[in-house]
């Protein structure tokens, strides 16, 4: 029997390629691990803390506040290369969770997982930027859900050492101190980490500048799209076990296979997903996730059913990870080198805004209505998400490294430019003879 195309394994991966994968694979790792710790203890750290559900939503709010400094790390990616705040960032995840296992009070506890989030979003933003750069093109969606596997699998290890959670009040700062140790892979990644080729030092641009000359009408659909998504998700994934334990009534080991084995299977829609925005395209593959991830969060939150868990916690890890390597095709290709680092930041800017939307209303009327109607609530933004993606240009395929003159790079998949035309319309953009020394940026017509 013959796998289905978009799960056949890639061989076109060359040294650079596998060599970049290993390195960002370590960081997407430990990265993962930490920033996951917050959710993964929360009914433990809540009740050591001495905070109600409504409160503790409230610590998310500040929490993801404080991650929008990360936008500081992109700007200077743009300026000065990707490779050193890359590298400060993955530092700062281990030693914010060090500081959390040692924290005596709310405000120290908030204050070291703000580091933790500012740390989970700088990597997150530059580090998917490094890796779309370094990375052939044919090959970059299957290249960019590895590197999500990579992070899913650090949040699996949280998952599978909850139990150590379960033994004191206070065992949960274990799982934080452990994060720590991520910490002994910096001196490998500060020697063997590449810095971008794609990357050439320019005369700075600020965003908001190359908004105004073009890039809005790529920025603010994808900016959208990632507002409403992680309005509803970052409140249904940081409340799981909260559901599971305390609403339901479940026993922690119980609660912690359930999540462990059918979000561990869901997570195929990382490599499927990759190979799905590869084969077919970055905005089919958005809109199936979409419709996946909905479906099955909302089952996850309704229905009380044993299987109906299993079911929506499968659905909604899938299409979570589907969306992963399409929307970061999407959000590295769509904008030039020069502020490519920057749009990220912004983008995931939008996506933490939309997490503090969604906490800021579970804070509301968490309390009052209850967390099942809660997020059914958060999940009526979903459906302006999909109409947003449709507004957005394909760019399967695009070559992010090409130089004026030089086409010899460009993907067999990408089709050459097309004449200037005045009938060009916002989803049907020119391409950019030279990414670096012109704005705005677009890839070729679909």
């Amino acid at each position: 029997m013959q796998l289905p195309s978009f799960l056949r394994p890639v061989t076109a991966f060359d040294v650079r390629d596998r060599r970049i994968l290993f390195l960002m694979s370590i960081v997407g790792f430990v990265v993962g691990y930490g920033g996951a710790q917050m959710a993964h203890t929360l009914p433990f750290a809540r009740e050591t803390l001495g905070l109600t559900e409504g409160q503790m939503s409230n610590v998310f709010v500040f929490t993801r506040a404080a991650s929008l400094l990360g936008v500081l790390f992109a700007m200077v990616a743009d300026r000065g290369g990707r490779r050193r705040p890359l590298l400060l960032a993955f530092a700062l995840a281990p030693l914010g969770s060090l500081l959390t296992a040692f924290a005596p009070s709310v405000p120290l506890y908030v204050a070291s997982q703000s580091l933790v989030r500012i740390a989970v979003v700088a990597v997150a933003g530059i580090g998917l930027v490094l890796l779309a750069e370094e990375l052939t093109p044919t090959s970059r969606g299957y290249g960019i859900g590895l590197y999500g596997l990579a992070g899913s699998l650090g949040v699996g290890t949280g998952l599978l050492l909850l139990p150590i959670a379960e033994r004191t009040d206070g065992a949960w700062r274990i799982l934080f101190a452990l994060g720590g140790l991520g910490l002994l892979a910096f001196p490998m990644l500060s020697r063997f980490l590449p810095e971008s080729r794609a990357f050439r030092k320019a005369p700075g641009i600020s965003f908001i500048r190359a908004l105004r000359m073009g890039l809005g009408r790529h920025y603010w659909p994808i900016a959208g799209i990632l507002f409403f998504v992680t309005m509803f998700s970052a409140p249904a994934f940081g409340f799981v076990f909260e559901r599971l334990i305390n609403d339901l009534g479940w026993e922690t080991g119980a609660a912690r296979f359930l999540v462990i084995v059918f979000s561990g299977v869901g997570t195929i829609g990382l490599v499927a997903g990759g190979r799905m925005a590869d084969l077919f395209g970055r905005r089919p593959t958005a809109i199936t996730a979409l419709i996946l991830g909905t479906s099955g969060g909302l089952a996850f939150y309704l229905i009380d059913s044993g299987w109906a868990l299993a079911a929506g916690i499968f659905l909604a890890t899938l299409g979570g990870t589907m969306l992963t390597p399409a929307l970061g095709g999407l959000r590295t290709e769509l904008f030039p080198t020069r502020v490519r680092a920057a749009a990220g930041q912004w983008v995931s800017n939008a996506a933490i805004l939309g997490g503090i939307a969604g906490f800021l209303i579970g804070t509301t009327i968490i309390d009052r209505f209850g967390l099942s109607q809660t997020i059914a609530v958060l999940a009526s933004g979903l459906l302006i998400s999909i109409p947003l993606v449709l507004i957005l240009p394909e760019t399967k395929g695009l070559d992010l490294v090409r130089r004026r003159g030089d086409r010899s790079r460009t993907s067999a998949t990408s089709r050459p430019p097309e004449p200037t035309s005045t009938q060009s319309g916002p989803t049907t953009p020119q391409e950019d003879p030279n990414p670096d020394e012109a704005l705005p940026a677009s890839p070729p017509p679909p």
